[in-house]
Parts: C-alpha cells; structure tokens; sequence
C-alpha cells in the first residue's frame, strides 16, 4: 500500500547575500514548488552590537568629538546610520527572492529583526510553527576552508525543526539517503521519497557498517596488553568470534534493514534503489553521493545509538561538516538536555523490558553477544518471536535467529 507522506507546510529561509544563502533559497523554492508549501524569508541583523561597539571606541575618538554636543551629535548620527541602513540591507537581500517567490505563484512572507542571527532564526521559526529551515552552510563571514558557519552550526543543535543546509544549487540528480535500523532513519527515508515522488527524482538508499573498526580495536588492544593478560581473558578466541559476527552477522542484519525499508516504500512511484556500502557511515555515504551525483543527501538527526545527551548524531554531523553535498537534516532538537544518571563502568541488559518476555536462559546468551550489536540481536529475536505468533522468548528462539544471522559462536568459543 502507498505511504501517505507529510512534507513541508512552512519553510522558514534565511537569507544574507551570500552564495550559500542563495542556495538555500533555490532549495526552498524548489521544495515549496514541488510541495505546494509557503516560505518564510528572514534576515536578522545586529545594529545593536555595532552601537555598544561605537560606545566602547568613544574614549579613543579625537579630542574634537568629545564635547558633550558633538558626542550626542555623533552618536545620532551613527545610530541612524546603522539601523537604516542594517534595514534597507536586509531588505536587499529578501527582494530578489521574493520576487522568485511570486513570479512562481509560491506563498511568500517576509520577516525582519534586529540580534542575534541564530537567536532570532530559532525564536521566528518556533513562533511561525515553521517544520523547515533552509541556511547556508556558511555566510559572509566565511573564510573559503569549506567550515561550517557559527550561526549555522548554533540553529544546527538547537533547532526545533528540521534543517536543510545548502552548499550548492540543487541541480538535476538523485537523492541519497540512509538506514540502520532505527524508526528516526526511517523517518528520514520517509522524507527522501516523499521529495523523490514529488521532484521526480530517482532515490539511492543506503545501508551502511563499519567491518573495520573491531578490528582495529582488537589490535590496539594486542599491542597494549601483556601475552599473560591477553591469554587471561582469551583475547585470540575472542577476536576470532568478533570476527565472525562482524563479518557476517552485521553484513546480514543491515541487509535485511534494507529489505525492510525497501518493502516499506514499494509502492509509491518513485525510482528506489538500494546499496550496502561499508566503513565509517558518513565517509561511505559522501562517497556515495559523488559517485551517483546526489544532489541532496537526507540524513536522520539521531540514528540507532542515540544518547540521551546527544542533540546531534556523530555521525550526522561528520558528514553535514565534510561534505560538498546539500544536507536535509530530519528531526529536532527536543526540549533541555537532560540530567546524568549513568553509572560508570556498569553495563546493565535489560531484554525483559521489551514488549515480549524473555526466558532466564534467553537472556543470558543475549548478553554473551558483543555490545555493540546487542539491540539490533535483541530486535530480530522479538520480529522473529512475534512473527511466529508465540508470546515468550526461549532459548530456541535466540539460537534460531543467531544462526541465521552468524551469531553463534563455533565450538570452542561457547
């Protein structure tokens, strides 16, 4: 059955003459053209920081404007100066866009304030609702070294909505995306085909792991740890059995988050085409996108190994701070950081509280699996369970879905 998709209704772009900031703005008018949404254009200027800038040189200022009705005379002057011309800039840079708007029927407003850029940017798109916001990612401020920008890298961590972050026109190609797993990649993907179906525009998505890393853990850990410590807790056996969950147990279960997905999207009109790709997640996903000339990649905010400390994803970040490519950024910033409960050095497997029980027994050969691919043993155990109609997980169950998926360890390693 076709996914009924909720795109954009609100897109909130900032704009301030720089070239990143016009690439957001074609993106936004690409969107709303295709979606049928209205747009926002801002800029939000900061008249107020040259004044006290102006107050903090007066002292320095030549004897000739330091009686008391030159002073005054001066500080009008200027202070007209600034905030007139701070606000015909600002509408400079909103008239072209504007006008593009009009010129293709798309419902446009304009929106201007004198602050903080980011500040202003995160008070004016959570008092207009607005479910987008469209930036460089950098401004006139830039430097040329490809960095991202202060005001853009602040809405990045706060923002309560999604984000699109432009680095160069949207031109004719495909969109990328990727999944691990987790329900917010999926919302991503949701996001991907939605624009996909409605820019016709063919879809590439990915599922990336990282066979490599482990390995390289077990090595450091070789050359750190003397051979008594090494045979004391069986560093051989234990590399070997890592081994082979990397190389085939992780392999599969990431090929089946891509038949999921792949079911889950089917039937909605759009060219998809799927791909595993391995190494570091955001490393593979920019080589992707240079090699299929994706024109937009559409990433989740948090994927599968969320914390609750985290407001960005490592690596989400990684890739919107190295790529050349245009970034959608799926998901908001929620609420205040919360406090710490975390016990140190303590690792505690909860496998009862998900939504079936567990038997002691199951429990306890989920927890001989390696750590980081517990939960995603853990989901394929319940699908399974579920799948079956039976309400409990045994033992069997665990050793079915294990051994299907290369989990179990060979003789020897039990």
């Amino acid at each position: 059955m076709e996914r009924n998709f909720s795109m954009y209704k609100h897109i909130l772009v900032t704009l301030d003459g720089s070239h990143p900031s016009q690439f957001a703005g074609q993106a936004a008018l690409a969107f709303a053209e295709a979606i049928g949404c209205r747009i926002t254009a801002c800029h939000v200027y900061g008249a107020e920081y040259h004044r006290r800038r102006f107050t903090d040189m007066e002292p320095g200022l030549p004897s000739r404007y330091q009686s008391g009705q030159s002073l005054a005379h001066l500080r009008s002057t200027h202070d007209t100066l600034i905030h007139e011309g701070f606000h015909s800039l600002s509408s400079g840079y909103l008239e072209t866009f504007i006008a593009s708007c009009i010129a293709k029927d798309i419902k446009v407003e304009s929106a201007t304030a004198e602050g903080r850029s980011y500040v202003g940017i995160l008070q004016l798109a959570a008092s207009l609702g607005c479910d987008l916001i469209a930036i460089g990612a950098n401004g006139l401020g830039a430097t040329g070294n490809g960095l991202l920008g202060g005001t853009t890298t602040r809405i990045l961590n706060s923002a309560p909505c999604d984000v699109l972050i432009a680095r160069r026109p949207i031109g004719p190609g495909s969109i990328l995306t990727g999944v691990d797993g987790s329900e917010a990649a999926l919302q991503a993907v949701d996001n991907a085909v939605g624009l996909g179906r409605r820019m016709n525009r063919p879809v590439q998505m990915a599922a990336v792991y990282d066979p490599d890393f482990h390995s390289h853990v077990f090595g450091v850990m070789a050359q750190s740890l003397s051979s008594a410590t090494q045979t004391q807790i069986g560093l051989d056996g234990q590399e070997q059995l890592h081994d082979e969950i990397i190389n085939d147990g992780l392999g599969k279960l990431y090929s089946e988050f891509l038949l999921e997905a792949g079911q889950r999207y089917r039937e909605n009109n759009v060219k998809l085409s799927q791909s595993l790709l391995t190494g570091k997640p955001y490393c593979a996903l920019n080589e992707a996108a240079k090699e299929q000339n994706a024109q937009l990649i559409v990433i989740s905010r948090h994927g599968h190994h969320r914390e609750s400390y985290s407001r960005l994803g490592s690596n989400a970040e990684c890739l919107i701070r190295t790529t050349t490519t245009n970034v959608l950024l799926v998901g908001g910033v929620e609420g205040k950081l919360p406090e710490s409960n975390a016990a140190f050095n303590v690792e505690h497997i909860d496998a009862s509280s998900g939504s079936l029980p567990w038997d002691p027994a199951a429990e306890e050969r989920l927890k001989h699996v390696p750590s980081f691919v517990r939960s995603m043993a853990k989901r394929m155990v319940e699908k399974a369970v579920k799948n079956s109609g039976r309400q409990r997980i045994e033992v069997r169950d665990f050793n079915s879905v294990a051994a299907q998926f290369g989990m179990m360890p060979k003789k020897g390693h039990e």
